[in-house]
């Protein structure tokens, strides 16, 4: 009887370790027909930008910076802090941008995007700037809700673009 259950024991433990579905059903980068990822799909290693990283006295993105030295370039708006991740939106040069948080490696910073250059539209993603009578050099405000305290550690869910850049092209400024 032993001799019987041993072999039997080892099956099932064995099939129970099968890949469900096979590895030739499968498209490269392993995922199955017709469940890739639309365009205003988050991607699987998406990661929000957390606000209130300085605790309840503070605002909750404690920091802010101007974007500069693209160049003539656009500085893409990941929504995760590493070079393979999704572009979410772009920013030129002069855009005013709150800092919230930063990657491990102090190489990305998590933004909210908080003011759009006049010569420029807003980012995809991001709430028009409202329309006003100010002059056409100055960029509008948007009331992203990053400058009040708040309770606790959270991601951001406000109605500004949001993303991760590169900290090489983000200058801090004066409050």
């Amino acid at each position: 009887m032993k001799a019987i259950f041993l072999p039997v024991f080892a099956m099932l433990i064995v099939a129970g370790c099968a890949d469900p579905e096979p590895t030739r059903q499968r498209e490269p980068g392993g995922q199955a027909a017709g469940e890739r990822l639309g365009a205003s799909d988050a991607s699987p290693t998406a990661r929000p930008v957390t606000i209130g990283e300085g605790g309840a006295r503070f605002a909750a993105c404690q920091g802010r910076g101007r974007v500069g030295g693209l160049r003539g370039a656009e500085l893409p708006v990941r929504d995760a802090p590493f070079d393979g991740a999704k572009q979410i939106g772009a920013l030129t040069d002069d855009t005013q941008v709150f800092v919230c948080t930063r990657s491990l490696d102090q190489q990305w910073l998590g933004v909210v995007v908080g003011q759009f250059p006049a010569s420029a539209s807003a980012p995809q993603g991001a709430a028009a700037p409202p329309v006003d009578d100010a002059p056409a050099a100055a960029a509008p405000a948007v009331d992203c809700g990053v400058t009040r305290p708040v309770r606790t550690k959270q991601p951001y869910t406000g109605p500004c673009l949001s993303g991760w850049v590169e900290n090489t092209f983000v200058a801090s400024v004066a409050n």
